[in-house]
């Protein structure tokens, strides 16, 4: 239950609960995950007609992900991913960067 989420959902019109779960399935092992919606919908809502792009970006305007970028490609990231999770330690370390300073972060609106 998050109130947030639910209020995100009502105001965009947009899967964002169901989509939100998903991308705690769909990172790796830091929370962190390629930002490649097209990819993320088939994994998470492949029978959705929705654009995952806006998905994304509306759960990106309110701090449930974070886009950023390194060098030519984009990432995202649940900040609260360590906050709710335990980690199995036989799990293989992440293979993505990791977020850089805040100045690189990009929030988008819906």
């Amino acid at each position: 239950m998050h109130d947030g989420l639910h209020d995100l959902e009502k105001e965009s019109a947009l899967p964002v609960r169901i989509a939100f779960v998903g991308l705690w399935c769909a990172a790796d092992r830091e929370g962190r995950s390629r930002w490649e919606p097209r990819r993320l919908k088939a994994q998470i809502l492949p029978y959705d007609e929705c654009d995952f792009s806006r998905v994304l970006d509306a759960l990106t305007t309110r701090g449930f992900l974070v886009k950023y970028r390194v060098r030519d490609a984009w990432f995202g990231a649940i900040p609260t991913w360590k906050k709710h999770q335990i980690i199995n330690n036989k799990e293989r370390a992440s293979e993505l960067p990791q977020m850089p300073p805040t100045e690189d972060l990009d929030a988008w609106t819906t």
